[in-house]
C-alpha cells in the first residue's frame, strides 16, 4: 500500500482545483507528471528502520548472550553458539563458578588441541622422567584452563555423543592436527 506524504495530498488538492479552470490542457498533464514523479521519488522513504539497520536474530541472540555474560562478570572469551542453546543459561551458571574457583577458561577448542597434544607426549614410549614430571604439571595446567569442560560433561545422549565428537574431530582438523 501507498503512503501519501502530504505534499502529495496537497498536489492532489491543486491538480483538482484546476481541472475546473480554463488552463486544464496545459496544466493537467504537468500536474500528473509532478505527482507521479513525487510519489516515486518518496515512495522509497520509510520512518522505520531499513533492512540494513535492522538487527539480525542472530545478532539479537548473541547480543542477549553477550548480556548474559557481562551481567555474570564472565571473564573467559568463551563463544556460546558452541553450546547447545538449551543448555547455555545453566553452562553460563557453571562456567560463573569454575571461574571464580579455577580462574579464566580457554574456549572449547583450545582445550581440545593442548589436551590433544599432551596426550600424543604421553605415549612416546622414550619419554624421560623428567620429560614425563613436566608434561604432568603441564597437564594440570591445562586442566586448570578447560575445566568448564571436564566439569560439563555435555555428551550425556548418544546424540550428544556425536555432536560432541564432530566437534572435537572439527577443531582438531580446523588445527591441522587430523
Amino acid at each position: 500500500m501507498l503512503n501519501f506524504s502530504k505534499e502529495i495530498v496537497i498536489l492532489t488538492a491543486l491538480y483538482l482545483l484546476i481541472l475546473k479552470t480554463r488552463f486544464t490542457d496545459i496544466l493537467v498533464p504537468a500536474i500528473f507528471a509532478v505527482l507521479l514523479f513525487a510519489m516515486f521519488s518518496c515512495g522509497g522513504k520509510t520512518d522505520g528502520p531499513t533492512d540494513e539497520s535492522k538487527p539480525t536474530k542472530r545478532a539479537t541472540y548473541e547480543d542477549s548472550l553477550n548480556a548474559q555474560k557481562d551481567s555474570m562478570k564472565i571473564v573467559s572469551e568463551y563463544d556460546m553458539e558452541t553450546v547447545d542453546r538449551k543448555h547455555q543459561k545453566e553452562f553460563m551458571q557453571n562456567l560463573k563458578k569454575i571461574e571464580d574457583k579455577y580462574g579464566d577458561q580457554w574456549d572449547f577448542c583450545t582445550c581440545v588441541v593442548k589436551n590433544d597434544s599432551i596426550n600424543k607426549a604421553i605415549q612416546n614410549q622414550s619419554l624421560s622422567d623428567k620429560d614425563f614430571d613436566r608434561l604432568i604439571e603441564r597437564m594440570d595446567a591445562i586442566d586448570q584452563k578447560c575445566k568448564a569442560f571436564l566439569v560439563q560433561s555435555p555428551n550425556q545422549t548418544p546424540e550428544e555423543r556425536l555432536v560432541h565428537n564432530k566437534k572435537v574431530k572439527d577443531c582438531l582438523k580446523a588445527a591441522g592436527l587430523k
